[in-house]
């Protein structure tokens, strides 16, 4: 099985700009481009939240206009900078729910198990968290299929980035719960997750905690600071090929590259 992820696009209106200077839907575009442009093409889109920026209707309808092109299905969760009602309007797939009940579910349909977690906080929060019903409705969906090759995908990484802004102001409550409850499920491949605007990679639960890189930009990694900054660092999307029994994630940049044979190959 091969799952692409592309996460925190933070679509505005049609020809506006992310923090005045990015536009976010030339680079959702280019990354659909790179998914379409694969050989073979993926079984399934990861879409790890913060799809709009501003949670608005009109986002939206820029968002679905641009995975039109998009040839593989995707499955969106969403980000603190999402909105529920919203997204269970435009993707009818997800399950119903009000503003306030939160978009967990599970796609039995591929050779791996895919659970999607919703980690936002209603109520202008950045912040994420898991409630204990989440977390037991997610052992028991766990322990339903324990011989099932189980891929989670969440919006907020469950451990710190070490970017202390980042983590302050962004964070994720009580990460132990949700290790707790993965270490006593061995068939979790990984957790997989956007919101850092970086590739971050960390031991979790008994297994890998991955956060995947921005279509849209990257944060500045910055291990001493306090001050929020942007690069100009390639935007990137994660592809995870499940065979043989393990599952492989790589980092695959969007911009443009060209390919060649060296003499010794």
């Amino acid at each position: 099985m091969l799952i692409a992820q592309i996460t925190d696009f933070h679509i505005v209106e049609p020809g506006g700009r992310m923090a005045d200077r990015v536009d976010p839907s030339a680079a959702l575009a280019a990354a659909i481009e790179s998914i379409n442009a694969l050989d073979p093409l993926p079984d399934v889109v990861l879409a790890t939240g913060d799809l709009v920026n501003d949670g608005m209707s009109i986002q939206y309808d820029q968002l679905l206009a641009l995975l039109e092109s998009l040839l593989v299905p995707v499955l969106p969760i969403p980000g603190n900078h999402d909105d529920r009602t919203e997204m269970r309007r435009r993707f009818p797939q997800l399950p119903a729910g009000g503003p306030t009940d939160p978009i967990d579910y599970v796609v039995d349909d591929h050779a791996v198990r895919l659970i999607g977690l919703d980690t936002s906080i209603p109520g202008d929060r950045h912040d994420g968290a898991l409630s204990t019903t989440q977390l037991d409705w997610l052992d028991r969906q766990l322990a339903a299929a324990p011989d099932r090759p189980t891929v989670i995908f969440q919006h907020h990484p469950p451990f710190p980035s070490r970017i202390s802004w980042m983590d302050e102001q962004n964070g994720f409550a009580d990460p132990d719960s949700e290790a707790a409850v993965l270490t006593g499920h061995d068939q979790v491949e990984a957790v997989l997750c956007g919101h850092v605007h970086r590739a971050i990679h960390r031991r979790f639960g008994g297994t890998i905690a991955s956060a995947c890189p921005s279509t849209a930009v990257q944060l500045v990694l910055d291990l001493v600071g306090d001050t929020p900054a942007y690069t100009d660092q390639p935007a990137a999307l994660m592809l995870h090929h499940f065979a043989d029994g393990a599952l492989n994630s790589h980092v695959v940049a969007v911009a443009a590259a060209d390919q060649w044979t060296p003499s010794w190959a």
